[in-house]
């Protein structure tokens, strides 16, 4: 199998010749093989070699883009101030949604920008330089979280109170703008897109606001993505299963949860989300990107890895991966660590 059939089959829960290799490895990528860490995150040629150079190191059975999207390049194109450091990741300097008469101007945001351009670009290329080897996933935001780069986060949950009529208006507005930028991700060559749902997590937000609030346009957004053909995984952090929420997303047309932390220090036991979601849907793993893989030894990460291997043995539908964002400042000795007890797990 190559890399684009074994991540399919696991999808698909079906017989796979070893487990996928899939972990969430931008952010520290970027700095193993950028010119500069903005550079491989944003512009089209460096960020292509980047993670080519990282597929033929790592091995990976995906390649992972979309952090500077999501970022920078989405909310600077409805209408944000965006901060372009060199070393670390794009900054909101300051929001556009002030008051319900700012709705309609986020509206008629262009989100054909010369940035957005330029990354569809290294998405191009790299899609040409796979020649269909190893599929491309690209990290998406749901119209929720959009919402809270347009309006500030602290401000969009008061609002959910206070406001809620500005929580429902912005998301109808965004979500057009979100889909069409699914669309130019999938026509520009994204095969998987797993939308990063921190900001509607359990740990943030009680079951009942993400049902009034939050699941109907991720609904709408995510059964449009599927419909054009991309498989859609959602990645979110918190208790998902005792709250319900895990529910909710599999009513939505998707092809595989990403379980997150449950605490800095913990994560959720993917064989309780298992029993839950049974044959209904694939499964990432969720090894903690703050435990062993950030300030832990080798043996380690080593260690920690093969508990998680080992707990997943027999597992349909389940691929390898962390519990969200990889820190740029794990080091590498670790990454190969974890890369190679994947890698070589029988």
């Amino acid at each position: 199998m190559n890399a684009t059939e074994r991540m399919a089959a696991a999808i698909a829960l079906k017989p796979v010749d070893h487990i996928p290799n899939a972990p969430f490895q931008e952010a520290p990528i970027c700095r193993y093989f950028g010119r500069t860490f903005r550079s491989a995150l944003l512009e089209d040629q460096d960020m292509a070699d980047c993670h080519l150079q990282s597929i033929d190191a790592f091995q990976f059975d995906w390649v992972m883009v979309g952090m500077g999207l999501i970022g920078g390049i989405i909310p600077e194109a409805m209408g944000c101030t965006i901060k372009w450091p060199e070393d670390v990741f794009p900054i909101i300097e300051k929001t556009t949604v002030f008051s319900i008469e700012d709705v309609d101007r986020v509206g008629q945001s262009n989100v054909h920008t010369k940035r957005m351009e330029r990354f569809l670009k290294g998405i191009s290329i790299l899609k040409e330089r796979l020649n269909g080897e190893v599929p491309i996933a690209c990290e998406y935001i749901s119209p929720f979280t959009i919402a809270t780069r347009l309006r500030g986060t602290n401000e969009i949950m008061l609002d959910m109170y206070k406001n809620p009529g500005l929580v429902r208006s912005l998301q109808d507005v965004i979500v057009p703008l979100d889909i069409e930028i699914g669309r130019l991700l999938i026509e520009a060559g994204v095969e998987y897109i797993f939308y990063g749902a921190d900001m509607e997590c359990p740990l943030l937000m009680s079951p009942k606001h993400y049902k009034e609030f939050v699941d109907p346009p991720t609904t709408q957004t995510v059964n449009a993505l599927s419909k054009m053909g991309a498989r859609v995984l959602p990645h979110m952090c918190g208790s998902i299963i005792k709250t319900g929420i895990v529910d909710m997303l599999l009513e939505m047309d998707m092809h595989g949860i990403m379980p997150g932390n449950l605490t800095q220090s913990s994560v959720l036991d993917i064989r309780e989300l298992k029993e839950k979601v049974g044959d209904r849907m694939a499964i990432f793993d969720n090894l903690n990107p703050n435990g062993p893989l950030l300030i832990g030894t080798p043996e380690e990460v080593e260690k920690d890895t093969l508990e998680h291997l080992e707990r997943a043995r027999g597992m349909s539908g389940y691929l390898f991966s962390t519990a969200g964002t990889t820190s740029p400042n794990t080091p590498r000795a670790n990454f190969d660590a974890m890369n190679h007890t994947v890698l070589n797990f029988k």
